[in-house]
């Protein structure tokens, strides 16, 4: 099963939502799992799921922690969305990100706010979806704190060999998208080469880092294909294997029998 585990949908920059699913659909991606930025576009996701037959997460991006005025509040609108939608399926996209915050000005929310949706998680006993830059200290940090972590996935892969060492030996899986077949992606793609077939995941992170040779349009979950072909050639196994155990990991990982 061809799945992409990551897409924003309820982006604008995706002008038609259901023209870009029945595109996806007609070269073979049978599931694609909607991802949010805030509580307003985690209810978005909701209904596009619900409409499309399709998966979302719900919580808030780390680029999006001056949405969140009340972690308490955050934390029962999202616990509210999970009850009402059989097409919930986990926490996400939830993280640290410091790659246009350089001086850490929200480090404090950034890592309130995804502590709190982790052990939301936790409790609730759902997968987390995980974004990661430039914040593999904090990150660490957070995660070693935690009596217990939540099973999930780093969404995009961007950290070095020994994060991705240590979150693998956490359980985490790890999300590799179009940026894999960027020229200047070597060291991404040694990272890939790291990874145990049975912990990776496929995503497009549509409609941001478009494949080659699509690269600078706007994404699509289409792409996925084009993104599985350029890491079963990376890895010098068969495609059609690759789709297989991709598709294997995501059902396994959102607890999915479909």
């Amino acid at each position: 099963m061809l799945i992409d585990t990551h897409c924003h949908l309820t982006d604008p920059k995706i002008e038609d939502v259901r023209r870009a699913i029945e595109l996806a659909k007609m070269v073979g991606v049978e599931q694609m799992f909607i991802q949010p930025t805030d509580m307003e576009d985690s209810k978005r996701a909701v209904l596009v799921a619900e409409q499309e037959k399709l998966y979302a997460v719900v919580g808030v991006q780390p680029e999006f922690v001056d949405t969140v005025t009340d972690i308490d509040t955050l934390i029962y609108q999202i616990e509210e969305l999970v009850g009402k939608s059989s097409r919930v399926i986990g926490i996400g996209e939830i993280g640290l990100d410091f790659y246009w915050d350089k001086e850490k000005k929200t480090k404090t929310k950034q890592m309130e706010v995804f502590r709190a949706q982790m052990e939301l998680a936790v409790r609730l006993k759902l997968p987390v979806v995980i974004h990661m830059r430039d914040a593999e200290e904090e990150m660490l940090s957070v995660l070693n704190s935690m009596e217990k972590v939540p099973r999930g996935e780093f969404h995009c892969f961007g950290g070095g060999e020994e994060f991705l060492k240590r979150v693998l030996e956490k359980g985490f899986y790890i999300g590799f998208a179009g940026n894999i077949t960027f020229k200047s992606a070597n060291e991404l793609r040694r990272m890939l080469t790291l990874v145990p077939l049975d912990r990776l995941l496929l995503e497009t992170d549509s409609p941001y880092l478009s494949p080659e040779p699509l690269r600078g349009r706007v994404n699509s979950p289409a792409n996925v294909k084009i993104i599985a072909t350029a890491v079963a050639k990376e890895l010098n196994i068969e495609t059609e294997k690759l789709i297989e155990q991709t598709g294997k990991n995501a059902l396994c990982l959102f607890s999915l029998d479909i």
